[in-house]
């Protein structure tokens, strides 16, 4: 049996109360390292390009993006608890942000994904971003990263 995301949680918007959690689950999930201050930053930015996937009381996922110009969007940030994914939640963010972006009128979305990170490469491919060019060093660790983009 497929367990929908519906079906176990939902999305919400974020609000500062979640900063604490939503660090801790990105610096356990992601290779980077962030702080509250940073995704605070985010938030203060865009506040309508950032969700929470909650279960119970718990932030189980989340999605934070950018207004990167006028027409175009930016992902910055999309984690799931290792526990938690392959359930639909990753999708289900995704869903919803593309949603917001077209509500904003928004005309296409770029994100930065390492090139070793092959489960995402796939995962943002299904959703017809295309790599645009690799950018050498762009992580702390001096590894490598794919721009990829898509219209909307």
């Amino acid at each position: 049996m497929v367990v929908r995301p519906a079906e176990i949680g939902r999305i919400r918007a974020f609000v500062p109360d979640d900063l604490e959690e939503i660090t801790e689950l990105s610096n356990s999930c992601l290779t980077e390292y962030y702080t509250q201050d940073i995704i605070y930053d985010i938030y203060r930015a865009w506040p309508e390009g950032i969700f929470v996937y909650t279960v119970g009381r718990g932030i189980k996922g989340f999605i934070a993006g950018a207004r990167y110009t006028r027409t175009e969007g930016r992902i910055l940030l999309l984690a799931v608890e290792r526990e938690y994914r392959n359930m639909g939640i990753g999708t289900a963010l995704m869903d919803h942000f593309l949603d917001v972006c077209r509500q904003n009128s928004l005309l296409s979305i770029r994100l930065e994904v390492r090139t070793d990170n092959n489960e995402a490469i796939r995962f943002y491919r299904r959703y017809g971003f295309s790599v645009t060019h690799t950018m050498p060093a762009y992580y702390s660790d001096l590894s490598d990263a794919l721009l990829m983009w898509r219209m909307l």
